[in-house]
């Protein structure tokens, strides 16, 4: 009995152990390209200076032409961010593979 309890009090302290040791997801960002709904389009790994080329360009015509990193992220409070806006955000679970992405977001704040 005493070797099943000292058992379970090792699994239990190597559990944590591990969950303390687990590294924290990274926080992405980008340009908002688009606002809907829920939901806001966001162009990943470009400059200020690209989004400032891509700007005026409508998001169906970027989708079509391809090549850049987008995704589609699902927030509830998707309203508090405008086209421009410099984001931060954490997702919340796995990104559906698709062009564009799509993903909920955990967390999404200005930059």
């Amino acid at each position: 009995m005493k070797a099943i309890k000292l058992f379970f009090a090792v699994m239990m302290m190597l559990a944590i152990y591990l969950a303390g040791c687990a590294k924290a997801e990274e926080p992405r960002e980008g340009f908002v390209l688009e606002v809907k709904d829920e939901s806001i389009l966001v162009a990943q790994n470009i400059t200020m200076e690209r989004y400032n080329e891509l700007k005026d360009v409508s998001s169906e015509a970027l989708i079509d032409q391809g090549g850049l990193d987008l995704i589609w992220l699902t927030y509830e409070k998707a309203a508090d961010f405008k086209k421009g806006d410099q984001v931060q955000f954490w997702l919340d679970g796995d990104v559906r593979e698709s062009y564009p992405a799509q993903a909920d977001a955990r967390k999404i704040e200005h930059k």
